[in-house]
């Protein structure tokens, strides 16, 4: 894959990632999860043909600038991404998500439709939601964190780190292994993560369940939900998020959470055919 980078003079921020494939076709667009980079999509992009795949760190992870501000939180990701696209010269593209890419990608998808021509969601469907209580408390809890200001931690050595970031997301050893190739850094004392430190403050839920459904009935494009049979997605809410899409088929494939990177023959199969599908 070929290492590339592109400056949003509107964030004020470069984002760096990877593309592979067939100039000149269709884009597709990759974006990862939660503490994640674009290399979660390396097994997949050795497994498609014919499609020009871009897959970037989002802001803060792997080796892209960090948001400036004091919060990164959905919009701000769903923003950089948007004029990411515009930056590219891109009129339509198809979007691949994974956990958090997969909640950005059906905002987008369903805040501008028209841009979207195909949408593949990994074991995700939109952002997380809560009632105003719950919502409320999860602002609290990050703002006294981000006040809080405490440093990453330092591990070491890259097998004491590589062990924290298997435990932190209950990932297998060879995935948490290509994840830290753009995410560990040595600094003195060992090594630490060159993510973004208030990525591990608590997330904030500022959706309720009604908005995020009211994004997903807006998209107009094809989706495909690939789950994983020990999914992630626990939550009572997720059924109707399904009903909510206009256009979704769903498949369900061995593997957790990373499912894509655990077992990506059968996950590379299903995406590559849904993308490359004749209308």
């Amino acid at each position: 894959m070929e290492e590339i980078e592109v400056e949003l003079p509107r964030a004020g921020i470069t984002l760096r990632g990877r593309r592979s494939g067939r100039p000149g076709g269709l884009p597709v667009l990759c974006l990862h999860g939660w503490l994640d980079n674009c290399a979660s999509f390396t097994p997949l992009s050795e497994r498609v043909e014919g499609l020009d795949l871009f897959a970037f760190d989002l802001p803060g992870h792997g080796l892209s600038d960090p948001i400036p501000g004091p919060t990164c939180q959905y919009l701000d990701y769903v923003a950089c991404v948007l004029e990411l696209a515009r930056v590219l010269g891109w009129d339509r593209f198809q979007l691949v998500g994974h956990s958090l890419g997969g909640a950005l990608s059906a905002l987008i998808a369903g805040a501008r439709p028209e841009l979207v021509e195909r949408l593949v969601l990994l074991d995700a469907i939109g952002p997380l939601s809560a009632d105003p209580v719950l919502g409320r408390d999860s602002v609290t809890r990050y703002l006294n964190a981000y006040l809080a200001d405490e440093p990453a931690p330092v591990y070491r050595s890259r097998s004491q780190a590589l062990k924290a970031r298997m435990q932190l997301a209950d990932i297998l050893l060879d995935t948490a292994d290509r994840l830290l190739e753009r995410d560990l850094r040595q600094v003195p004392g060992g090594f630490s993560w060159r993510s973004d430190v208030r990525l591990r403050y608590p997330f904030t839920l500022t959706f309720s369940e009604e908005q995020v459904r009211s994004y997903l009935a807006n998209i107009t494009a094809p989706v495909l939900f690939v789950g994983a049979e020990r999914t992630a997605l626990k939550e009572d809410y997720y059924e109707g998020r399904f009903a909510a899409v206009p256009r979704l088929r769903r498949v369900t494939l061995a593997g957790g959470h990373h499912l894509h990177m655990e077992n990506p023959d059968p996950v590379a199969e299903a995406v590559r055919d849904f993308l490359t599908e004749v209308p």
